[in-house]
């Protein structure tokens, strides 16, 4: 089975959960994304079976975590809703220089950011989102509008598929790079899915979502979500679209 055969199954699995389970929340503790929104978020699939989201940049270049695309394996935007699901597959993936894999054991955050540029421009229904420029570090309580294609739970694969908003506030950061946000009260936060999701503040991208606890730190989701933070990356990003071959419009 071909590449893009197999990529075209996970696209069909999203539809067909999208499909049945109209009613489900992405994200814990989600709601249905604004069609501002959407315009921006992509569902990114691949053919080692995992999903995420991205945010678009340009008509052909989509900005994601690089955990997502690090794993050696064919990538595509996914266009579900409608119909029958159509794949964008991804030509080229830069992944940020310092990132490191083994991040989440040594407990040492880096930039988990990376960039792909699509075969093709998306359909024109998506537009860029803007990146925030604002330098430092958000204050306590800086309030974060979340958005993914992810899961409820763990392992619920079936609510995964439809674009869902969480909007959070900061309780910390860490390691200069990123934040930590969590819910005031109750479980809320990214879930499986998720990662590579735009955070945004105040209308711009600020951040991009790398992963997720459970309640108290346990494993799971609905505890804290970690982002990366991205105006502290800019020039990174903005060099990368540029040699990339879609130069951002700002």
């Amino acid at each position: 089975m071909n590449a893009l055969r197999h990529l075209g199954l996970a696209a069909a699995a999203f539809a067909a959960a999208l499909l049945s389970n109209g009613g489900a929340r992405a994200l814990v503790g989600g709601a249905p994304a604004s069609g501002e929104v959407a315009a921006h978020a992509v569902l990114i699939v691949s053919t080692r079976g995992a999903s995420c989201t991205g945010t678009v940049l340009a008509p052909d270049l989509v900005l994601t975590a690089a955990h997502c695309v690090a794993p050696k394996a064919d990538y595509a935007v996914a266009i579900v809703g409608s119909g029958a699901p159509k794949l964008v597959p991804a030509a080229r993936i830069a992944v940020h220089p310092r990132f490191d894999a083994d991040q989440f054991q040594t407990r040492r955050p880096t930039p988990d950011l990376a960039v792909i540029k699509l075969a093709e421009p998306l359909p024109a229904r998506f537009h860029p989102a803007r990146l925030a420029t604002a330098e430092g570090l958000p204050e306590k309580g800086a309030r974060f509008l979340l958005a993914g294609y992810g899961t409820t739970a763990p392992g619920a694969e079936k609510t995964a598929g439809t674009l869902r908003t969480l909007t959070l506030p900061a309780i910390g950061t860490t390691g200069g790079i990123m934040v930590r946000l969590s819910p005031e009260e109750g479980e809320a936060g990214a879930c499986t899915g998720d990662s590579g999701g735009p955070a945004f503040r105040d209308g711009v991208v600020a951040g991009v979502m790398g992963w997720a606890t459970g309640p108290g730190g346990t494993r799971g989701c609905g505890g804290v979500t970690g982002v990366t933070l991205v105006s502290l990356h800019r020039d990174w990003i903005t060099a990368t679209a540029r040699s990339l071959g879609s130069p951002l419009g700002e």
